[in-house]
């Protein structure tokens, strides 16, 4: 059976808007024409994808399962095509890259303001995601590259890595946390107060195994969610400067708030070296990188450059 891509688009739009009107606007189609080739589309499969009501319009039982194949041969049609045209001249298409929590702040958010600067007819999607997102969008082809904690990517044949350098960080409390009034701390001390962060690889569990004895293992994954288990950097800073909770940063993004007294280093001396992440570019083997992405790789290299440095 040979099915037009184009009509499973138009279904995946419906859909989502779950009203032909507001499909056919989005599809920038009219309404007749988007019923005709939903129409075209049920008889190409031999069932009813849609119920049809005044309200709206649902997917039949049969139709989510077509829905779900749909969306996926959609979307993996989108990324070759965007592929073939960023190959082809270096600027055309959108380059899709994923980001880490941390490593979006500190590198790849102020290197794309650079890229765009530079080249403003640059279409880009950035996503900042935490570790397993990440790694998830990687490996099913929903971004050209992405860039975060590469520990646990070595020995992935699939994938070429490129490292980054390591990112040092910081274990911080908001100012007037109660823990600031011992010394020296203790982990029990520590473990009285809930830890905030992203899920990360089963490699980094040695960042809170001591301190944080909420944290779990996905049983499925293995990846390690702590007690607080944020998607974003920002989020986290938010948490621990209104909560008792304690997190980890890197120096360049509490500047601001070590500067006006919203937050405090915790100094934890049982442990002998701070936190460490070893960061890095990973895509597919099978991929070339455009001109663009690689403009791109550059300029967050050199972010990396100015911002990978010890704390003091």
């Amino acid at each position: 059976m040979e099915i037009d891509l184009k009509l499973l688009q138009y279904a995946v739009v419906l859909a989502k808007h779950r009203h032909f009107g507001r499909a056919a606007a989005a599809l920038r189609i009219s309404q007749p024409t988007l019923s005709r080739n939903i129409a075209a589309l049920e008889k190409q499969l031999g069932l009813r994808v849609f119920e049809r009501s005044r309200r709206d319009v649902v997917a039949t039982p049969a139709g989510d399962d077509v829905l779900r194949m749909a969306d996926e041969l959609v979307t993996r049609a989108e990324a070759i095509s965007n592929r073939l045209q960023l190959v082809r001249d270096g600027r055309g298409g959108r380059l899709r890259v994923a980001a880490g929590t941390y490593i979006h702040d500190i590198a790849v958010l102020p290197a794309a303001i650079d890229l765009i600067n530079a080249h403003p007819s640059i279409r880009l999607e950035l996503l900042e995601r935490e570790w397993a997102a990440v790694a998830g969008m990687l490996m099913t082809d929903r971004v050209d590259f992405a860039v975060f904690d590469i520990t646990s990517l070595r020995g992935m044949p699939a994938l070429r890595v490129e490292p980054l350098g390591s990112l040092q960080g910081v274990y911080f409390c908001r100012a007037g946390h109660p823990l600031l009034r011992k010394s020296p701390l203790r982990p029990d001390d520590v473990r009285k107060f809930p830890f905030v962060f992203t899920s990360m690889s089963h490699l980094q569990v040695g960042l809170i195994d001591d301190i944080d004895p909420g944290f779990t293992v996905d049983p499925v994954t293995g990846n390690i969610l702590p007690s607080i288990a944020v998607s974003s950097a920002r989020v986290s800073r938010k948490i621990v400067a209104e909560t008792d909770a304690i997190g980890i940063s890197h120096m360049s993004q509490l500047a601001e708030g070590l500067f006006t007294g919203r937050f405090a280093i915790l100094d934890l001396p049982w442990r002998k070296t701070l936190p460490m992440a070893e960061m890095g570019i990973a895509y597919k083997r099978e991929r070339t990188l455009p001109p663009s992405a690689r403009t791109f790789i550059g300029l967050i290299r050199k972010q990396m450059r100015a911002q990978a440095r010890p704390a003091k």
